[in-house]
């Protein structure tokens, strides 16, 4: 079967009723994309998550598309599209209509295509669609889900390979942002007793929820949904984060990791990354330090 994507040019204060209007024209689902959600990322302090600001390309226009059956007559959008725009009183935008074919092809089989095992020295992170034969010792079965962590960002990649540096046997693990629960989960199979996984998205912390379930340590996991919530005494912690974030994070971090606990930073910016060593060198000695990509890594040592 094919299908219609109906997308209509308006603006940010029109966007709303532009999707009603396609959804009451008979569209099976509405996305919006507007640059000023891109800027609100970007602005917002309180993400956890780094953007690059070339993301961001400012424009008025925001762009409502909504999906129709091949027969859909676009005239009765367009009709609709005049109405409104004779009885704004604001700016609506442009209103122009554009038509896209989509052909019903298996798009989950499309973009699972393109995850592949990934091996970090003893550690290997699995699709959990896919099997996997090599000789790696630690098998970390995912789901990727809409959280962050599926083990291709270089961020990722380095903490499990900086987690392999740590003695985890029995420790109690806190994973702080912890995305889809992918380091959390890896210290477990690696030895780790005990898991806290954190996040301030509940979509998070549920992606990571059934991770843990699916390799089978889901009673050994924690989970908390909040800002930076800390409670509890760790041997040791992961934050795959931003610079921001962990400057942010600093003074509680400290006081959760037991003398001569580890903590792992990551999501590091080469720009941001002396900063963040030199806040964080006043309560940590520095282990070891990677690099790959834009981004830098750190293993810590509490004094």
């Amino acid at each position: 079967m094919q299908w219609l994507q109906v997308t209509v040019t308006t603006s940010s204060e029109f966007a709303d009723i532009v999707s009603l209007t396609l959804s009451e024209l008979g569209s099976d689902g509405v996305s919006v994309s507007d640059c000023r959600d891109v800027k609100a990322v970007l602005d917002d302090k309180r993400s956890w998550d780094y953007a690059d600001d070339s993301l961001y390309v400012q424009s008025d226009d925001v762009f409502v598309s909504g999906y129709f059956g091949e027969d859909f007559d676009v005239s009765e959008l367009k009709c609709a599209l005049i109405k409104l725009k004779q009885s704004a009183v604001m700016d609506t935008g442009t209103l122009e209509v554009s038509v896209k074919d989509i052909r019903n092809e298996d798009w989950e089989n499309e973009w699972r295509k393109y995850y592949k095992p990934i091996e970090r020295g003893d550690v290997v992170i699995v699709p959990k669609w896919l099997n996997y034969d090599g000789e790696c010792k630690v098998k970390v079965f995912m789901d990727p889900g809409m959280a962050f962590g599926t083990g291709r960002h270089e961020t990722t990649a380095m903490c499990i390979s900086l987690m392999q540096e740590i003695p985890l046997d029995g420790k109690n693990v806190l994973d702080m942002g912890c995305g889809s629960g992918i380091l959390g989960i890896t210290a477990l199979k690696c030895g780790a007793g005990l898991c806290t996984m954190s996040d301030i998205d509940m979509s998070a912390i549920e992606s990571a929820r059934e991770n843990s379930v699916l390799n089978g340590v889901s009673e050994h996991s924690q989970f908390v949904c909040g800002d930076l919530k800390l409670s509890g005494e760790f041997d040791v912690a992961f934050a795959n984060l931003t610079a921001d974030i962990l400057l942010r994070l600093y003074p509680t971090l400290p006081c959760a990791l037991v003398s001569g606990g580890y903590a792992v930073i990551s999501g590091l910016i080469h720009a941001r990354a002396d900063e963040v060593l030199q806040c964080y060198s006043q309560k940590f000695e520095l282990v070891k330090r990677l690099s790959e990509g834009e981004w830098q890594a750190m293993l810590l040592k509490k004094k």
